[in-house]
């Protein structure tokens, strides 16, 4: 999947410290976890695929997301627009549990489907690669500040 060429493009290689020692900054890669059905088409695995700067795991449905390590760092999770509100609900929670500092983003067409407290963000089905591609830069955001300190929760 990532070859060394890939990974080293995106090395930093800058001199700290001291005694000649150089130490190595990788660009850490966006970590989203889909959950839904892996289908040819879909507009998230599409895009996300092609990028190099996206880890992208997948889930089938709840019982997959116990597949997921906890201890994986997920920073987006994206849930499909195939499960119904009971499910949507359920794999919410999960993820809120699993991963408290991970953005839930839905694939939802319409507005009260669940409590807004479940989920961070929401794109139509048929949203332009771009839109997509916003909304997990910025609850990604969200999640650095996080990491650094910044935010708080």
């Amino acid at each position: 999947m990532n070859s060394l060429g890939k990974v080293t493009n995106d090395v930093d290689e800058s001199a700290n410290g001291s005694a000649g020692r150089t130490v190595l900054r990788m660009q850490m890669a966006i970590h989203v976890l889909s959950v839904g059905p892996v289908a040819h088409g879909n507009m998230v695995h599409d895009v996300l695929l092609e990028l190099p700067n996206f880890r992208l795991s997948i889930a089938r449905d709840y019982s997959g997301l116990w597949a997921i390590p906890k201890q994986e760092l997920i920073h987006v999770a994206i849930l499909h627009n195939t499960f119904s509100s009971s499910e949507l609900e359920d794999l919410c929670r999960f993820i809120r549990r699993r991963w408290p500092h991970a953005g839930i983003l839905m694939i939802q067409r319409g507005e009260g489907f669940l409590d807004d407290a479940l989920y961070d963000d929401r794109v139509v089905p048929n949203a332009d690669p771009e839109v997509l591609l916003s909304v997990i830069q910025r609850l990604n955001g969200r999640w650095q500040g996080w990491r650094s300190g910044d935010v708080e929760l």
